[in-house]
């Protein structure tokens, strides 16, 4: 039937329907015209998938499906079959919405199709299944345990089949999207009973096909499957796996060998250990003796080949790291002694079948790195040692995650174990470093530090022979990629150095290469190996050349930038000049001039705004490490305050005033204005008149831009403007940068909002630090709407509250006049402290709470304020002695103490001084009590503050409170105490009289 246009398909889609209501209209149905319908259906479906038509509206599709359902008899089978197919076309519309309804509609109607049991349109019904359960509809409806549960239909049947066939494959694909889920959607409400079955039935199938024929492409198909729907299970219902990890880990270890040649395979679940190893393969029984087969004498050419293989696996020999000239020996399987003995259709199905055993390797691997990836990390601490090889002399060669990183000759599995390692060493990334290399040992003891060193040292020296070894592009970036994430995590400083230095060598080659993507892999590698190891002064100096001493690396990422070498290649220069600026500036300072120059005219020049941006990113790490460097002494620095304002002088004038002042593009000007906040104090004193009152323009005329990302860097250049020494006694200047604060709190966006209440929190440091001049030039409501700002900041959003009750505080402890009662000052007063009250006692979220005792101590220095309004300071005290009694955090309760420690006067505490020492003495008693063992690095601190506070009570502390405090000290302390305590109180005594 031929098809129309998208106005006609929409026409015909309504014939369609109407065709539809007249069958539904008669009583007795003619079978030729459903027949007729579902033909003209699945044909325009099938025209329209296959052209990629999207003119027909999906819904109109999915309402006249749903009414043929109901002219169609689960015993009509041919009719069934048709309906499965269209259903299967229409699923895969775009746009396609189904409702609760519609979906319980479709699994009932599946339910009562399969029940009939016609094998001839079963294969149908699967098909349109497996299509079906991709929605979330569909996998939330009620009945679907009936066909996918324990004991479901689709279970049932695949547990008859005693032999893979193709329904075996069509009921695994079912699983397989049933486990799918993709997008950010909430998928909580997914049986967990069905994820269950699915688990089962994947790890059973995988068991029966453990001595299969490796040459049947139905039994490869379903390993491929139960590998990928694992791996589904892993991204989205991991905590389901747990009970079955050492099955998975046991079955993903045996397979992802699976097909290769001289590789046995021998599976045994591998069970979690505490052990830095898992127990060793037992040696073969050296009693028996084999019959060996004769074979010719080996040539000489073949005689080499085997030798360096030998070589190769012996992963703890030095030779693997004399690999220079090594060539890479594929593993491939002879065919036959002659190639014109097979016809060009054989030599097909054996590459065809090679290159599906290499999915089903590959299939295994990726589910391995999903699950290093996304299961627990005391999950994956059990089972790591599995997976990676282990160098120590005597220790018989084991099979790991770097065999088939060495031996398989699939790129696409070379590349899927690489991705697999360095999910795995990023999960142990704790454990590895404890690693520590002891060149000589004595005694049979082997600690755990020196078994890790030697699994990192066969790790590194398996990557490098494969750097060396690698003809495909794509795995060698993947190498390259994963010895990235070995340089993050290794601990270099105590290991061999002639790991990092062979790595250097090796890769410092494709530095030249033709492909840029390997240039960017490799510089990505030289970079994270000079930027994480900076302070290590060998590794530094890898990187300096013999004769000048400068960083060759440094040198050739310039060079780059300063051409035309593309857009990823310069972004990845720009990186490593701003990460190599920013860790090591004595390896950068001969470069500065250079860099600035060179970064500026590419933000000027170059057309790509993307590169533009990582220019921007590259100058806000060098400004953070001359500000960092311009805090050091002068002794210390390696760039002095002279050099460093000549930069910043070419930098504001060349480079950032043209981006804040064009039509840029807001993240350009976004990072702009962060590189502009890395100025310092120390810097911006220094600059000319024009460029202090350029920057002051540009700050504050960024933080009303439309762009949200460039308000929220723009606002946070401005708090920390507040606090130069050259612009906090600047009342002009404070007023304006407050009225940019104060309307940003409200934002919608909650950067902005956070940055705002910052920025609000250094204004209010600032007022406090020069609070008597500065506030007499203010306008009088000035600090009343900075006080109203930070009560609506502090009850904002979580992240908002913290820098909201910092600064709240400050403004209560500042104002200078006693309100009158009932006034509106007292009022907003009185609200303020019972907001910084109530954040001390409540909530999880503890820097708010640990703010809060900070604004409480604050507000104890106005001792006007609380003399004149007592019931305030009730509220404050309350507050403290909670966090005492109840708050688990000890740098909370730290804080709580320090605030005790501000009050000066005993009669602001009254009544509360005896309490206060009985919650203070209680909390000390209780300090041992810790749930949170993460809490005892803070415990020696705590204990010394709270005596410090004791101590400050007792110097406030009157002849009529000895009494009643001689029952708190017999309560709390043993004789040793009480004698200690008694002599404080005669000697006090002893003052009074």
């Amino acid at each position: 039937m031929a098809l129309l246009h998208k106005a006609s398909n929409e026409n015909y889609l309504s014939g369609v329907q109407n065709k539809l209501m007249l069958i539904l209209g008669k009583k007795n149905v003619v079978s030729k015209d459903v027949t007729d319908l579902l033909d003209h259906l699945c044909t325009l479906f099938f025209d329209l998938k296959r052209k990629g038509d999207v003119s027909v509206n999906a819904q109109d599709a999915v309402s006249i499906m749903i009414d043929v359902l109901e002219i169609v008899k689960p015993e009509e089978s041919l009719k069934v079959s048709k309906i499965c197919q269209i259903w299967e076309q229409v699923l895969q519309l775009p746009n396609v919405i189904l409702s609760n309804q519609t979906s319980e509609k479709l699994i009932v109607w599946t339910l009562q199709s399969v029940r009939d049991e016609n094998s001839s349109v079963l294969a149908d019904i699967l098909s349109f299944l497996a299509v079906a359960v991709n929605y979330k509809e569909i996998k939330q409806a009620k009945d679907l345990k009936i066909l996918l549960g324990p004991s479901g239909f689709v279970i049932n049947k695949l547990n008859e089949d005693r032999q893979v066939n193709n329904l075996t494959v069509l009921i695994l694909k079912v699983l397989c999207n049933f486990t799918y889920c993709s997008g950010e959607k909430d998928w909580s409400t997914i049986s967990k009973d069905l994820v269950e079955a699915c688990i089962i039935q994947f790890i059973k199938i995988q068991e029966q096909q453990l001595n299969s024929d490796p040459s049947n492409f139905n039994i490869l198909r379903v390993l491929i499957l139960c590998f990928y729907g694992l791996e589904n299970i892993f991204v989205r219902f991991t905590t389901s796996t747990a009970p079955h990890l050492e099955t998975i880990f046991g079955l993903a270890r045996y397979y992802m060998l699976f097909g290769i040649a001289g590789q046995p395979l021998k599976y045994a679940p591998i069970r979690p250990s505490s052990l830095p190893f898992v127990e060793l393969p037992l040696k073969c029984d050296q009693t028996k003796n084999p019959k060996v087969r004769k074979k010719r004498p080996p040539s000489k050419v073949q005689s080499k080949n085997r030798n360096q293989d030998s070589h190769s696996e012996e992963i703890g020999i030095e030779p693997h790291l004399q690999t220079k000239n090594k060539t890479w020996a594929k593993n491939s399987i002879s065919i036959s002694s002659s190639d014109s003995e097979l016809s060009d259709s054989d030599v097909q199905s054996y590459q065809r079948l090679k290159e599906t055993q290499g999915k089903v390797r590959s299939s295994a691997l990726k589910m391995l790195s999903a699950a290093f990836k996304f299961c627990d990390q005391r999950s994956v601490m059990g089972y790591w040692s599995a997976f990676l090889p282990d160098s120590s002399q005597g220790q018989v060669y084991r099979h790991s995650l770097v065999t088939p990183i060495l031996k398989d000759c699939s790129v696409k599995v070379r590349c899927s174990a690489l991705v697999a390692l360095s999910s795995l060493l990023q999960a142990i990334q704790p454990t590895l470093a404890m690693a520590s290399y002891q060149e000589t040992r004595t005694g049979s003891f082997i600690p755990l530090s020196h078994t890790l060193a030697e699994t990192i040292i066969a790790v590194q020296r398996s990557l490098v022979l494969s750097v060396s070894a690698e003809q495909s592009a794509s795995a060698l970036i993947q190498i390259l990629k994963c010895l990235a994430v070995a340089a993050t995590v290794f601990p270099y400083e105590k290991l061999p150095m002639e790991l990092v230095s062979k790595t250097i060598q090796q890769c410092t080659p494709f530095l030249d290469n033709k492909d840029p993507d390997v240039k960017v892999a490799c510089l990505s590698v030289l970079r994270i190996l000079l930027c994480a190891r900076s302070a290590n002064p060998q590794i530094v100096q890898m990187f300096n050349e013999e004769k000048t001493g400068k960083c060759w690396l440094l040198e050739h990422c310039l060079t780059l930038i300063d051409g035309q070498s593309g857009f990823p290649l310069t972004l990845e220069s720009l990186l490593v000049i701003g990460e190599v600026t920013r860790s090591n500036i004595r390896v950068a300072q001969p470069y500065f001039q250079h860099i600035v120059r060179s970064i500026c005219h590419k933000l000027l020049t170059d057309q790509d705004s993307g590169i533009q941006i990582r220019c921007g990113k590259a100058l806000a790490l060098v400004g953070a490490s001359i500000l960092q460097e311009m805090e050091k002494e002068d002794s210390d620095q390696f760039i002095s305050r002279d050099e460093a304002v000549q930069l910043w002088i070419y930098i504001i004038r060349h480079g950032l005033a043209n981006i804040l002042q064009a039509a840029s593009v807001p993240p350009l000007k976004a990072e702009a204005c962060a590189a502009l906040a890395t100025v310092g104090s120390q810097i911006f004193e220094c600059l000319p008149r024009e460029l202090r009152i350029l920057f002051v323009t540009l700050a504050l005329g960024c933080a009303t831009d439309g762009d949200a990302s460039v308000r929220a860097a723009s606002i946070r250049t401005l708090g920390f403007a507040v606090t130069f020494n050259t612009l906090n006694d600047d009342a002009s200047f404070l007023l304006d940068s407050s009225e940019k604060i104060l309307p940003l709190l409200l934002d919608g966006n909650l950067l902005v909002a956070l940055n705002a209440s910052w920025a609000l929190g250094n204004l209010a440091d600032t007022l406090d630090k020069d609070q008597n001049s500065l506030l007499e030039e203010m306008p009088r409501d000035f600090l009343i709407n900075l006080i109203k700002a930070a009560v609506h900041a502090a009850q904002g959003p979580m992240k908002v509250r913290c820098n909201g009750i910092r600064a709240l505080g400050i403004f209560v402890k500042i104002i200078p006049d006693v309100p009158s009662q009932g006034s509106e000052t007292a009022i907003l007063l009185d609200q303020a402290i019972s907001v910084i009250a109530k954040q001390a006692t409540i909530g999880n979220f503890m820097k708010n709470r640990w703010n809060a005792c900070y604004a409480c101590g604050n507000i104890l220095q106005n001792i006007k304020l609380l003399t004149a309004f007592s019931h305030w300071m009730d509220k404050l005290v309350e507050s403290l002695l909670i966090v005492f009694r109840s708050c688990a955090n000890f740098k909370v309760r730290i804080s709580a103490a320090n605030a005790m420690l501000n009050v000066k006067h005993r009669e602001l505490l009254s009544h509360h001084y005896i309490r206060i020492w009985f919650t203070l003495l209680d909390s000390l008693a209780n300090s041992e009590h810790i749930d949170d063992f993460s809490e005892f690095q803070h415990h020696e601190t705590m204990c010394r503050q709270i005596c410090n506070a004791l101590c400050k009570l007792m110097t406030l502390i009157t002849k009529d409170d000895l009494s009643q405090l001689q029952e708190a000290v017999m309560k709390y302390y043993g004789n040793k105490s009480k004698n200690n305590i008694l002599k404080q109180k005669k000697t006090t005594e002893y003052f009074f009289l």
